[in-house]
Formats: structure tokens, sequence, C-alpha cells
């Protein structure tokens, strides 16, 4: 959205309470917009109180995490790094769900993660059942279906925009790169799309099924096959530059840092290869089957198994650093946010472990089994469960803030952006769940 002049108004002060009050009077804000101008004080109420930020100096504010960014001055960070900035008085943020839209002279909108309660605005539906993760880019949705289509949606309302029929059923997410999107299906083919139109660049045959996502870096794309191989490519050309046999079936994507890609097997083992080369340098033995995705956090690999065990493995030697219990299988990929890592299980429980020790910070019980990584945005944690529920879930409490149910399984991690949460099923749709936040503004001179 393109700011707007603001003239003489640039004298005006611009002050910023953040709180939890019902108002009378809001202005809508969806991700991606902004508020223009020169911020001069910010109050942030946190647990009833208010606590006043220095303004000199202040070029962007962001609400979220306190975070901050060198060089910035005073900075108050959003999530999905939208700036405020602007031409404003007074604004009063609150979270609870209920909007009047009003408008003001000059200012253009602000944006916040997606926050529950959260209403469906929109649902495209497949020919067949989905069990893939979406993936967000600009103004599209990318999503493959088990009716042999990737389908390109508008992000606002769902239409499509282009679809590729690949030559089976595709399991699994797709995955971009630059112009490129990728993609694998059930009888062995790997796809490279332009992403913007959905016209094939080139496709390779494994000959034997593919059910994992590919992965992309420094040049190479790798995906896992059913008979254990692992493939590295040339992104941009059907070129292929080394293969690397496990023991068993791979079908979850590689994890990758710097040059190190970890991958899980059918063979309970985790393989850590050269990702220019694919030498071994290393591998673990686990008491389980393991397919999920690992994890790879500056100096230490995590990875579940199917033997009720999150392991955390040292990224050069693989060494076991500690390893965490649960009730069941662990086919959920982990995941992240400061000192936390939070993981699903067949055991109907998402954990909350603390990153270094695998201690327990706390569970919550979930009405079904779940194998996909949650989605963890401000303070919500999303996961999804086999009996049809998405659970909205506090991250540093564990405490239950909204469900909303599917007529099916879901096996997706959500995918957040431009104000909506996105989600597939297993009845063969995605859904576009709308997070709206509010705000009271009110304009004046000094």
């Amino acid at each position: 959205m393109a700011e707007k002049t603001l003239g003489p108004l640039l004298a005006l002060t611009m002050m910023i309470v953040v709180s939890s009050t019902v108002l009378a009077d809001t202005l809508l804000m969806k991700n991606g917009d902004k508020i223009a101008g020169a911020i001069t004080q910010v109050e942030v109420e946190i647990n009833s109180s208010l606590v006043t930020v220095s303004a000199e100096g202040i070029n962007k504010l962001i609400l979220s995490d306190s975070y901050r960014e060198e060089g910035d001055g005073d900075v108050l960070m959003m999530k999905n790094g939208d700036i405020i900035s602007g031409i404003v008085d007074q604004i009063e943020i609150q979270t609870d769900y209920g909007l009047i839209k009003i408008p003001a002279k000059g200012i253009e909108l602000i944006s916040f993660s997606v926050k529950p309660p959260l209403v469906l605005r929109w649902k495209f539906s497949t020919e067949a059942s989905i069990s893939s993760s979406p993936v967000l880019r600009g103004n599209k949705l990318y999503v493959g279906s088990r009716d042999h289509f990737l389908y390109a949606l508008n992000v606002l309302d769902g239409r499509v925009i282009w679809k590729y029929q690949g030559t089976d059923r595709i399991h699994s997410a797709p995955t971009l790169s630059d112009d490129l999107v990728y993609l694998t299906t059930d009888d062995g083919y790997i796809y490279a799309l332009n992403a913007e139109d959905g016209k094939l660049r080139w496709k390779y045959s494994t000959g034997v099924g593919v059910y994992s996502s590919p992965v992309i870096f420094d040049g190479l794309v790798y995906v896992g096959c059913s008979d254990g191989r692992i493939y590295a490519f040339e992104v941009d050309r059907e070129k292929l530059k080394w293969v690397y046999k496990a023991g068993g079936w791979v079908d979850a994507g590689p994890g990758i840092l710097k040059n190190l890609l970890v991958v899980g097997s059918g063979d309970y083992q985790v393989y850590a290869l050269d990702a220019k080369t694919g030498k071994l340098n290393w591998r673990y033995v686990t008491g389980g089957n393991i397919s999920s995705s690992p994890l790879i956090i500056e100096d230490t690999v995590y990875v579940g198994s199917w033997d009720h065990f999150l392991y955390a493995l040292d990224v050069k030697t693989g060494k076991l650093k500690w390893k965490f219990e649960t009730g069941g299988a662990i086919s959920s990929s982990p995941s992240l946010v400061g000192r936390t890592l939070y993981v699903g299980s067949w055991d109907h429980f998402l954990y909350a472990l603390d990153v270094k020790t695998g201690k327990l910070k706390w569970k919550f019980k979930m009405r079904g089994w779940t194998d996909a990584a949650p989605l963890i945005t401000g303070s919500t944690v999303y996961i999804a469960s086999s009996e049809g529920n998405l659970y909205a879930v506090d991250r540093d409490t564990g405490k239950e803030k909204w469900t909303y149910s599917f007529q099916e399984r879901i096996r997706c991690t959500p995918v957040e952006g431009q104000g909506f949460l996105y989600v597939t099923c297993y009845d063969g749709s995605v859904y576009a769940l709308e997070s709206i936040t509010s705000a009271k503004v009110i304009m004046g001179k000094k």
C-alpha cells in the first residue's frame, strides 16, 4: 500500500496505547497494512499496568515479544516485521473480536500476528483429500491434493490462479525457491514449475514413491524416497549431483543447516550428510521409525522417533545430549521459539520442553493424535489433530485459548499470512480463517 502525502500534519504528535480495553470506535487492521508518520510516545499495557516507552529516536514500532534490532534506536517489534510509523495522536489496541471500521485522514492500516478467535472467510474444495501443508508467497497459496493437482490460489478469496496436473497423488507440501515451486508425486516424480504461471521447467523420475517435501539449499534440491535414496539436484535443471542410500524409507523432508543435511529413515537411524557431496558424517540409531523432519538449531539436531522419544543430538558428532519420552510415537516435527521446543505425539499431547535440557514445561491434552508440526505465532501455538480439531494454545502456559472443528482429519501445519490462518483438511478443502485486530485512532495537534 503506497504511503499518503501528509503535508502539514507532520507537526502532529502520536501516542500509541496497547490495551485490552473494548473500544467503541475502532479501525480494522490486517497483515501488510501500515500507518505512516512519526511516533512521539508509546504506552504498552502489561498485566493491566501501562508502561511508558521513550519515543525519542523511535523509527518503527513492532508489537510482539521484546526484540531489538541493532541500530534501530528504541523499537518495539511486531510479528511479521510489519512497520508502524505515523501521524496519530493516540492509538489504543484491543485484541478481542468485534470491530467497527472508521475512516481517519492520512492513516493507512497496520497488522498483527493471527490471534484467536478466528472466523471462516473462504473455503476452496479439491476433488480428493489433502494431507499436505499449504505454502504461502505473496498473493498465492500453493496447495497439493491427492486429485493429482497442485493449485495456486489467491490468498484473499481462494480463487484458482493456476493449477498443474501431476501424474499421481501429491502427498507432501510443495517447496518454493526463487521463481520455482517444487513438488513430488506418489509415483516417484519430482517437478519444478514456474511459480508465477505453473508451467513445467523440468521433471525427474526416481522410479519409486516420493512422499517427502523437497528441501532447497545453496543451489541444490534434496528429496528422500521410499526406497531409502536421498537425491540432490541442481535447482534450475534436471541434473543429478549425488545420491545416498539409507537403510530404510525416507518419507520426511531433510533438515539442513550450513553444509549439514540430516535425514531420518525407516531403519530407525538418523543420517548426517555433507550437503555438497552426500558423504556420511555420522549416524545415530534410535528405537523406532523416523518420519518427522529434523530441526537443526545452532549446535543441536532435534528429531522425533516412533520409539516415543524426542532426541537432541550434537550437530558435529551425533552424540546424544538428551532425550524426552512421550506416551506415543512422534512423527510431528518439533518447532522452536525462544528457549522452548514444541512437539506433538500420538499420545494426544502437545509438549513444551526446555530446548537446552529437554525438561517438560507443560503439556496440553488434545482429543486426537497429531503428526504435524505446530505453528507458533505471537503468544499462540496452533496444532492440528486427527479428530479434526485445530487448537489454539497459550505458548507460555499450555492453556487452551480456542478450538475450531473441521469435518475430517487435519494433517497440516497451518500457515499464517495476510491476516489469515490457512488450513488444509482430509475433506479435500482449503480453509482461510480470518483474524481481526482493532485500534482506536484519535487525530490531534500538540
